[in-house]
């Protein structure tokens, strides 16, 4: 599937490898309905249990085949004001009102399209969450992570949280960063308590604390979390739950997102 010959499409929904079990999907024709949705959507600054949800004309495994050059597109970082932000966060945190606030900042990028920005993110490696979505009132967005947010098959679900990044050959710096490894293990936490009241009790188990995993461009540590749901949860229960996620919050998650609002 070339990235080209998805720009003049009305509406759909590319997916990566992460999406399909080792397969990339092609969702055309997309259109919202309520109805055996086939792609749900929650924006971050939304709440999980209100998504819009997609059904679609077919769903394609495809190989991507990234045909278009990566554009010159400049980036324009908003960062006025990220010096004061952080001492607030910072002060927060000596106080004890927060313990982890996952604070970013905005972008102007100069024009391009969506294949431009497909391609810039592939130009490691095909991210195994990769998302170039056109809705059908034209809105569109692309996306990329490494990171699992949760997988459900059949009673059991899973969550992966990540927290913990060092370049490529500083695994050990990684492995003794307690910076680091305080983070992961707050979000662990976060996310374990996020599954407790979906999950049938004393059934979520943090079954691997602390590993290491290796992307084209970076080292990253996860964890894995599992947990046997309750009779009648559904994954639009879970994502309820757990949306937005933690390792994209902070912790405690209500009180990150109130700084993240400010």
């Amino acid at each position: 599937m070339k990235l080209s010959s998805l720009e003049p499409l009305s509406s759909f929904a590319l997916l990566g490898p992460g999406f399909g079990d080792g397969d990339s999907l092609l969702l055309a024709d997309l259109r919202e309905s309520i109805d055996s949705p086939q792609l749900i959507y929650a924006p971050f600054e939304s709440a999980g249990h209100a998504p819009r949800t997609f059904s679609c004309r077919s769903i394609t495994p495809v190989q991507i085949e990234v045909d278009v050059s990566i554009s010159n597109a400049s980036v324009t970082l908003r960062d006025t004001g990220y010096v004061e932000a952080i001492e607030r966060i910072r002060s927060a945190i000596a106080a004890g009102d927060v313990y982890q606030v996952c604070y970013t900042l905005r972008a102007d990028i100069s024009a391009t399209t969506g294949a431009d920005l497909v391609a810039l993110l592939c130009r490691n490696g095909l991210p195994r969450f990769l998302a170039w979505v056109r809705f059908p009132d034209g809105h569109e967005f692309v996306s990329a992570s490494p990171e699992l947010f949760f997988e459900t098959n059949e009673r059991r679900v899973r969550t992966e949280p990540m927290k913990g990044t060092a370049r490529s050959g500083d695994c050990r710096a990684l492995e003794l960063s307690e910076k680091d490894q305080a983070e992961l293990a707050m979000i662990t936490d976060l996310l374990r308590n996020d599954l407790t009241p979906i999950c049938k009790p004393r059934s979520v188990k943090v079954v691997c604390e602390r590993r290491t995993i290796e992307l084209p461009y970076a080292l990253q540590t996860v964890s894995d979390i599992e947990g046997e749901l309750r009779t009648g949860i559904t994954p639009l229960d879970v994502l309820g739950s757990l949306h937005p996620g933690g390792s994209v919050t902070g912790a405690p998650k209500e009180a990150a997102l109130e700084f993240i609002r400010e």
